[in-house]
């Protein structure tokens, strides 16, 4: 997926359209974190390994780093990162609840 280098875009709709390609990739890209994220509950077989806390503040703190190496917010990475990984925890909980069942 090609973008535009943003100083050759001349004007304001064609800067949106490309913040809007870019944001659709960015969902892509979540999209297919998703499937591993679904995959990882088959090597997991309790709350204690879904949760794993060492690995959870590793994860957000290296994102953190990536952010602020990019010159970006590093605050707001760290609370994004933050929300996707609870998001992910609390999805792969009822994973496990499911595969605990059958």
């Amino acid at each position: 997926m090609g973008f535009k280098d943003p100083g050759e875009c001349n004007s304001l709709e064609e800067i949106r359209n490309e913040i809007d390609k870019i944001d659709e990739h960015i969902v892509l890209l979540f999209a297919e974190r998703h499937k591993y994220v679904e995959a990882i509950v088959r090597f997991k077989n309790d709350k204690d390994a879904i949760i794993a806390q060492e690995r959870k503040d590793a994860v957000i703190q290296q994102r953190r780093k990536w952010a602020e190496e990019k010159g970006l917010n590093a605050d707001v990475f760290e609370q994004v990162y933050t929300l996707l990984v609870e998001s992910n925890i609390k999805h792969e909980m009822e994973l496990l609840k499911i595969k605990n069942s059958k």
